[in-house]
């Protein structure tokens, strides 16, 4: 019977060890999928804000240039048409580049609420020299 208690302990604690593992290394792939996830949006915002900064210049120079304000609302939309298609390709685009063993993880994450903030740089429309400062 002592035997059979040592390899019952033994091959418990062997499979207690296989689980374990298994479970830390889950928790391991999330810990790294989120954090790549992060650093990736806000390496997009860094980028969205240059972009946006560029933006505003070139309303300026349009203001300066005399051109319409409906000419220049146009323009606005078709920025922010492409602004939106510039998120939502990164946002595919992305998915691929991601090891495979984390990809699953990655269908969870909320690419919209983590993609929101950016839409504040852009979707504010910018203000004229004549009300004061830029819009941040």
């Amino acid at each position: 019977m002592n035997m059979w208690l040592a390899a019952s302990l033994f091959f418990g604690g062997a499979l207690s060890s296989v689980i374990i593992s298994k479970f830390l290394n889950l928790y391991q792939g999330l810990q790294f999928t989120t954090e790549l996830t992060q650093q990736l949006v806000n390496f997009l915002a860094m980028a969205s804000q240059d972009l946006s900064m560029t933006l505003k210049m070139k309303y300026e120079a349009l203001e300066d240039a005399s051109v319409e304000k409906d000419e220049i609302e146009k323009i606005i939309q078709i920025d922010k048409q492409i602004i939106r298609a510039w998120k939502l390709s990164f946002a595919k685009k992305v998915y691929p580049y991601y090891p495979k063993r984390f990809r699953k993880m990655l269908l969870t994450f909320d690419w919209d609420g983590a993609l929101r903030p950016l839409d504040n740089i852009y979707y504010n429309k910018p203000e004229s020299k004549d009300k004061g400062g830029a819009n941040t």
